[in-house]
């Protein structure tokens, strides 16, 4: 079965406990993804998040980790061959102080929009999520997500961070069709 993604958006807001949300999603244009679809990571991984500020936690490795196990429940499988994958994926992830809305805007065409007030700006900061998908053969965006939520800076239990990255990326990719 082939699954066709056509040009639209959608926004979602999502309000969970401690734990504020925004997503957007835009499907740049047409493109067939067969069953069993595959994919490689992109050369356009960017990271933008200053290293060492969230307390004791490689971010990108956990982010990474969570993209491949929701992909991987979706129905998608990773390939290490660039010629045989039906997707190049990337991502980039950042805080606000190194990439706020107005430079995302700009360079990646849409802000989630989590707009944030009286927040203790030593225990959290504004993080973005941006998760693309490449056409291999045109190297043309196909599809996009953003979503923004509150990061804690401080250290807190492995586990808890991981669990929260989990319910993230899930949502974030809630509307990337399964295979």
């Amino acid at each position: 079965m082939v699954m066709l993604l056509v040009s639209c958006s959608a926004t979602q807001l999502v309000q969970q406990e401690s734990m504020p949300v925004a997503f957007i999603t835009v499907h740049h244009s047409k493109l067939l993804i067969p069953e069993n679809a595959t994919y490689q990571w992109s050369d356009g991984f960017m990271r933008h998040s200053q290293k060492g500020l969230i307390s004791n936690v490689d971010m990108w490795e956990l982010l990474k980790q969570s993209i491949e196990q929701e992909l991987n429940n979706k129905g998608y499988r990773h390939t290490a061959e660039a010629e045989h994958a039906d997707l190049n994926i990337s991502f980039i992830a950042a805080l606000a102080s190194t990439l706020g809305d107005k430079e995302i805007a700009s360079r990646y065409g849409l802000v989630p929009g989590l707009m944030v007030h009286s927040v203790d700006k030593n225990r959290y900061e504004k993080g973005t999520l941006i998760f693309d998908v490449l056409n291999p053969e045109t190297g043309q965006l196909v599809w996009r997500t953003a979503g923004q939520a509150l990061a804690v800076l401080e250290e807190i239990p492995l586990a808890d961070r991981k669990a929260r990255i989990d319910v993230f990326v899930k949502k974030l990719l809630a509307f990337l069709p399964e295979k």
